[in-house]
């Protein structure tokens, strides 16, 4: 198995929880994959790979809206709906400020960790060097 570095952590399947059991019985095929995918449950790392899955789908959904509205918008200025315009505007805006933060999350290093989980991040540091 290749050894993992900052450079090169792109180059690694994500966001499976099934990888990581996979992972584990490979090099120690003693583990009951059962274990190890309770331990994940128990310890959130389904419900969070399921909740960064649901940001991207979300991520989408708002890009479709704004599309969307940004059909209305122009409806809307050929027509002359002045308060439609401005509504239209306001949420479009909306939109895509929140789009850009979820999008800014989804985007983010794999090189990181909680910042509350100081061995984590310990051996992170460790593995920068």
């Amino acid at each position: 198995m290749e050894k993992v570095t900052k450079q090169n952590i792109w180059n690694f399947e994500q966001n499976k929880p099934s990888l990581v059991v996979k992972d584990i019985c490979e090099k120690y095929p003693e583990v009951d994959p059962d274990f190890v995918y309770e331990v994940l449950l128990k310890r959130g790392v389904f419900k969070w790979l399921a909740v960064r899955r649901d940001l991207i789908k979300l991520k989408n959904v708002w890009k479709d809206e704004i599309t969307e509205l940004n059909k209305t918008l122009s409806f809307a200025k050929s027509h002359k709906v002045s308060y439609k315009f401005e509504k239209e505007k306001g949420i479009i805006n909306t939109l895509i400020k929140c789009r850009q933060s979820i999008r800014k999350l989804c985007h983010s290093s794999r090189w990181r960790s909680p910042d509350f989980d100081r061995r984590a991040n310990l051996f992170l540091n460790s593995k920068e060097k």
